[in-house]
């Protein structure tokens, strides 16, 4: 009986030198996601000192694909320029009421995208970019993504924004897309 104790002494202090040695992974894993996110129903909320707002989301349905369409999104940040370089980088995708994800195209098709949809002169600074050459004065710095997503989620869609030191706090708002026509 003596040896069944020492057996379960042993297991338990096991546990808790795991639990010890893996604390600070659990906790890095709790910052690195965004837990808290905050629903705006309008087209700009405020996080952590800086405005996000969504100024245009243009959509196009793909003739050869007709059930994936490409989506141009122009955001805007707004405030202090040093509490938007401490955010360190942005996080930002689009959702839907399911939980998933669409992530920004960072290549060249997202290019040909924002070239596409977006409008004469729009700036090609992703939401980085924006964020870390903000205009002295005061007035939003303005970033453009291109995203690929399916037709069906189309009215259903969210911009989910946060940055580096902002989480686990982000950041939703509505994306109300125009539908616009393919090329001919």
């Amino acid at each position: 009986m003596k040896r069944l104790g020492w057996i379960a002494l042993a297991l338990v202090f096991s546990l808790l030198s795991t639990l010890l040695v893996a604390w600070p992974d659990l906790l890095e894993l709790r910052r690195g996601k965004n837990w808290n996110v905050t629903r705006i129903e309008g087209a700009s909320g405020e996080l952590a000192g800086v405005t996000v707002s969504v100024d245009q989301a243009r959509v196009m349905v793909l003739p050869e694909l007709p059930d994936r369409a490409v989506l141009y999104l122009r955001m805007g940040l707004q405030g202090d320029a040093q509490r938007m370089r401490d955010w360190l980088a942005c996080d930002l995708g689009l959702t839907d009421d399911q939980g998933r994800v669409w992530r920004p195209l960072m290549n060249v098709v997202g290019l040909q995208v924002i070239d596409l949809l977006g409008d004469e002169g729009d700036t090609d600074n992703s939401c980085d970019q924006s964020r870390i050459l903000a205009p002295e004065d005061g007035s939003p710095s303005m970033s453009v993504q291109a995203f690929l997503v399916p037709v069906d989620v189309l009215g259903k869609l969210r911009l989910r924004i946060s940055g580096m030191t902002t989480r686990p706090d982000a950041l939703s708002l509505p994306i109300r897309p125009v539908l616009r026509p393919p090329p001919e």
